[in-house]
């Protein structure tokens, strides 16, 4: 085994920055070809703005996960719009009230 490391960087001496000879593409040709080819510049895909922004609180947090049918989901989504809630925890906290009182209501 040799004691000499291979320095990777050796033959960047040969590295020549492209000069100003280089003339640039004709953006009327590259606009061409690529029509005639079927390939067109790409768009930005459109941004969705139904959902806002959610925030966390400062309280502690445990992860709550759970498999809901697409309906539920949408539901659930839809109600936390409706009220204004941010924070979807919050939402979870309120039906979670509502069932105990409920059930509290029920045993009298």
């Amino acid at each position: 085994m040799t004691d000499k490391r291979i320095d990777p960087f050796a033959n960047l001496g040969n590295f020549k920055p492209k000069g100003e000879e280089q003339r640039p593409a004709d953006i009327e040709v590259i606009e061409k070809i690529s029509k005639d080819n079927n390939f067109p510049s790409r768009a930005a895909p459109e941004v969705k703005t139904g959902k806002r922004a959610r925030f966390n609180s400062g309280s502690p947090k445990k992860q709550l996960n759970i498999k809901v049918t697409e309906a539920c989901h949408d539901r659930f989504y839809e109600m936390a719009e409706s009220r204004g809630i941010r924070v979807l925890g919050d939402l979870v906290s309120l039906a979670l009230d509502a069932l105990e009182e409920r059930d509290s209501l029920a045993k009298q």
